[in-house]
């Protein structure tokens, strides 16, 4: 053992066991298989002794390839004359104080000469300058993309307009996940919770909200740390300050969970008062079925006691009331009638809302046949000439369709000058997303359908109106109605996703086009 101990150590060949000859070659063979590039450089001074510039002595292979010279090409040159800012950079003084003072310099630099990222080191070496460089341009750029990268998504954090945190688990003895730990929070979270990033970034969840394992928050937060689910809820937060209703997602992240919530308080509140309009909204129409009922039956039934006994006074004692008394009962019998029409129009009108059958599909070709049908005793009467283009089937009801088409058949056949024969044609085709009426989505396609007449027409700044309800444009002795048929139009046109619209001069003519979804 101790013959071990006193061994002379291994015979390997130390420099000063060298010949120079040998030192020489040795050490050149290094510095020109090294990665670094090295050269050495002769000071220049002038006649007053100030150090201008520098001469290369030598360059090792990896310098040459930077410089695209190799070393006999440059032994004796100037530096600056590779070097077109060597001067101007500041590099010429930077190189000539570390000469002069024999501090050496390590900085990593843009290069003016090659413009790549370099690791620098001069140092003075005897008579002579040695400038020593590895290329780290490369991982410069990579390391910058990669800061440019953190920094982005940092900003992204911070600006997030949901809280974020990023929590890792805190185990016990028997790995079971006693508390979390901050390892990211954000500003959202933090401004919430009355704190800044920096008090919350690192420390233990329990040490600034202590007791927090008994909140629900903390066993989903387990269970997405053990389990790997990821869970998106809904939740009301009231501690620490902080009130209210919360959309949260958490993901897991290695021994942690990613956590991420978003306020939605208000929209909460507004959901709330939105169930409460509802449920006002359908007291309202509950309310207003009873009307229906009401005008339906109980008013009814005095009009037409009104109308009965009018008429049974008229045949039975028309002699006795003579010729004013006659008008004056007359006029009785037309109130009653009109007003049992009224009314019969606004149940029609009220009922397009209250009163919903199932969507089906609906042939608008039976449709029009039936509200012709309809019609026929005005037909016998004007004699009209009717053309009517083959109409396609869509989504709907028909009962308020065949209102619909009702209403605009029967205005075209009435609004006529006196002994004019009616024209009245029902032309259909695809709407231009173009000419749409602007409350309609131009992404949904509409069949467009035109009922065209050649009656008295009306001024064009009345489209509005016509389509309100009571609102005529003749009086009501002229041309019979309620003013109630076009808004049951709009109505029925509405409820079934479309809309209608209206182009017409006075004395010629009107269109009425219907738009319903394909």
């Amino acid at each position: 053992m101790a013959s071990l101990l006193h061994a002379p150590p291994p015979a390997f060949p130390v420099l000063s066991s060298l010949s120079t000859e040998n030192q020489t070659d040795l050490l050149r063979a290094i510095v020109e298989h090294t990665a670094s590039a090295n050269s050495l450089w002769a000071p220049v001074w002038n006649d007053e002794g100030a150090l201008i510039d520098f001469r290369y002595l030598y360059v090792n292979p990896a310098a040459a390839r930077y410089l695209n010279h190799s070393n006999e090409e440059l032994a004796g040159r100037l530096v600056s004359e590779f070097n077109q800012e060597f001067h101007e950079s500041g590099h010429c003084k930077l190189f000539a104080d570390v000469y002069t003072t024999g501090v050496a310099f390590r900085q990593e630099m843009l290069h003016p000469t090659v413009h790549r990222w370099l690791d620098m080191s001069v140092s003075r070496v005897g008579d002579a300058l040695l400038m020593s460089f590895n290329d780290i341009h490369d991982r410069y750029e990579a390391t910058l993309r990669s800061q440019e990268q953190a920094e982005l998504l940092q900003r992204v954090v911070d600006h997030s307009p949901s809280g974020l945190m990023l929590l890792e688990a805190v185990r016990d003895a028997n790995k079971q996940v006693v508390d979390f730990v901050y390892l990211l929070t954000n500003n959202l979270n933090a401004k919430m919770m009355g704190l800044t990033v920096a008090q919350m970034n690192g420390q233990l969840v329990s040490s600034l909200f202590p007791g927090y394992q008994t909140l629900d928050l903390f066993n989903t937060l387990v269970h997405v740390t053990e389990t790997g689910e990821t869970i998106e809820n809904t939740f009301v937060y009231d501690r620490y300050g902080v009130k209210g209703t919360f959309d949260g997602y958490y993901i897991q992240q290695g021994d942690g969970v990613l956590f991420t919530f978003t306020n939605v308080t208000r929209l909460a509140e507004q959901q709330q008062q939105l169930t409460q309009m509802n449920r006002d909204l359908l007291h309202s129409n509950e309310s207003l079925q009873q009307f229906a009922y009401i005008a339906s039956h109980d008013l009814q039934e005095p009009l037409r006691k009104v109308q009965s006994f009018s008429k049974m006074l008229g045949e039975q004692y028309a002699e006795q009331l003579e010729g004013t008394g006659l008008d004056m009962l007359t006029r009785v019998q037309s109130s009653a009638r009109r007003m049992s029409e009224l009314i019969r129009d606004l149940l029609n009108y009220a009922r397009l809302t209250t009163e919903k059958e199932p969507m089906v599909a609906v042939d608008l070709n039976a449709i029009i046949n039936e509200a012709l049908i309809d019609l026929d005793l005005r037909i016998q009467e004007t004699q009209p000439t009717i053309q009517i283009d083959a109409l396609p089937t869509v989504h709907g009801r028909a009962v308020q369709l065949r209102q619909l088409f009702h209403n605009l058949l029967g205005n075209a056949l009435k609004f006529q000058p006196p002994g004019q024969q009616p024209m009245v044609a029902v032309t259909c085709q695809l709407a231009d997303s173009a000419t749409l009426p602007a409350d309609l989505p131009a992404r949904r396609t509409y069949w467009q359908i035109d009922v065209r007449d050649n009656g008295i027409g009306f001024h064009q700044q009345y489209t509005d109106r016509i389509f309100e309800v009571f609102q005529r444009l003749h009086g009501k002795n002229k041309y019979a109605g309620t003013g109630v048929g076009l808004a049951v139009c709009r109505r029925v046109a509405q409820t079934h996703g479309g809309n209608i619209a209206a182009t017409s001069k006075l004395g010629e003519g009107a269109t009425f086009t219907v738009y319903l979804p394909k």
